[in-house]
């Protein structure tokens, strides 16, 4: 056996070795009844924009000059649009907003480990 084809055999030995692992990890269960990152973030951003009210954007305007500019416009509006659709918005998107407004509604959350 050449060394071109002893190295052919490990190769397709650790490709078997990796196929078996991603599928072991496919057939492990996770509990579905824990909640996402997202998913809380989002709730924390509901109960915040409850607390300041239905002027949660023009206040936050007013209060930090980021979300003043078209960017931290935009960044709201997703958000916004995340809390619609859990689907769209980024966390950390989603994280900056609650946070801005947790300030604003005076809320302390204590950080999930």
């Amino acid at each position: 056996m050449t060394l071109s084809h002893h190295i052919i055999y490990i190769c397709i030995a650790q490709y078997g070795i990796r196929k078996l692992q991603n599928k072991k990890m496919q057939t492990m269960s996770f509990d579905s009844t824990v909640s996402t990152i997202k998913e809380r973030l989002l709730e924390r951003f509901a109960h915040a924009k409850g607390q300041v009210g239905p002027g949660w954007k023009d206040q936050l305007a007013a209060s930090y000059e980021y979300f003043n500019t078209r960017q931290g416009e935009a960044v709201m509006r997703s958000v916004s649009q995340a809390h619609s659709n859990p689907k769209r918005g980024h966390v950390d998107r989603i994280e900056m907003v609650t946070i801005a407004l947790e300030k604003l509604a005076n809320i302390q959350n204590t950080p999930t480990v």
